[in-house]
């Protein structure tokens, strides 16, 4: 984690979204945000990790109330930079906090209505992906949106082989950096199950050498 905690830290937070927003990836995500936070509608949000407030916008067309956690500090002040753009009536709809996702527990009052975690669950190993969505889980939320790299069921030993490899070149490239985790999807999908979660929606937003990506809109089951 501490490498990953200084990928998102001081220089690196500023500038973020302007080195990401212009990419195809970045734009299908969108998309697909705006759809799925479309048909929930919730009133409150936590959303973990918070990053820059990427999705300040999205939710700010929904009119939610946010809480946003997040373990850069760095980057909770470049997303307190963004709100307080806004509205003077909307400012107060957002509460930041520095934390991990390994350290969300449940509050006192109501639980969110939505759960979000993008762009991370394939950071950490399977292991900690599964220990971070039980986190999620236990907040109680009804519904959750979340971002996810898999190898598909249906790829043959010959696919599968490929993506490791592939996959191995990136993280060989760049061993000084955080490495990334791609999980099979037999596995992710039977730990939503026993989490007591069921996809809604399902929408793909990149196919590469090493992964398919993929947003996921989940209910409980």
């Amino acid at each position: 984690m501490d490498k990953l905690l200084e990928a998102y830290s001081g220089d690196k937070a500023r500038g973020y979204d302007a080195r990401r927003s212009q990419s195809k990836r970045w734009k299908r995500e969108v998309a697909a945000m705006e759809g799925m936070l479309a048909a929930i509608r919730p009133a409150t949000v936590l959303d973990c990790p918070f990053g820059t407030g990427r999705w300040v916008e999205q939710y700010e067309a929904i009119g939610a109330s946010v809480t946003g956690v997040d373990l850069s500090q760095g980057m909770l002040d470049e997303a307190a930079g963004k709100i307080a753009t806004l509205p003077t009536d909307r400012r107060s709809a957002y509460v930041l906090r520095c934390a991990s996702i390994f350290d969300l527990a449940p509050a006192p009052g109501p639980a969110p209505e939505l759960a979000v975690c993008i762009r991370f669950l394939n950071w950490v190993p399977f292991a900690d992906a599964e220990r971070a969505l039980e986190r999620l889980t236990a907040l109680g939320s009804p519904a959750m949106i979340i971002g996810a790299s898999l190898v598909p069921d249906d790829a043959g030993p010959l696919r599968r082989l490929w993506y490791r490899l592939s996959l191995g070149l990136i993280n060989l490239r760049s061993r000084n950096k955080p490495q990334q985790h791609v999980h099979r999807e037999t596995a992710f999908l039977a730990s939503l199950t026993r989490l007591g979660w069921r996809v809604a929606d399902r929408r793909e937003i990149m196919r590469r050498n090493a992964r398919v990506n993929s947003f996921f809109r989940l209910e409980r089951a």
